[in-house]
């Protein structure tokens, strides 16, 4: 799975986090999916705002429970996570 990150925008402030394998396997155990199918076969933004939820917590930022920093977002976005050259 190529790596990526999650754009999350609150008070029109972006902030990117890193989608790392604890925020992965978090995400395959709530929704008993493989993260791959749900992007692919089964989309839905509740599962990017979830995921922006959990990388901006795993990040270790405070947030409050999703429904109320819901409430502060404005919008999540996946973007490709650069890739640096080799040397």
């Amino acid at each position: 799975m190529a790596s990526f990150q999650v754009q999350v925008t609150i008070d029109g402030e972006e902030h990117l986090f890193p989608v790392k394998p604890k925020s992965v396997v978090a995400f395959e155990r709530q929704f008993k999916m493989g993260l791959s199918k749900a992007f692919n076969a089964d989309q839905k933004m509740e599962h990017i705002y979830w995921l922006g939820w959990e990388s901006m917590r795993s990040a270790g930022n405070v947030v409050k429970p999703i429904d109320s920093w819901l409430d502060t977002v404005d919008e999540c976005v996946l973007v490709p996570k650069a890739v640096e050259p080799e040397e």
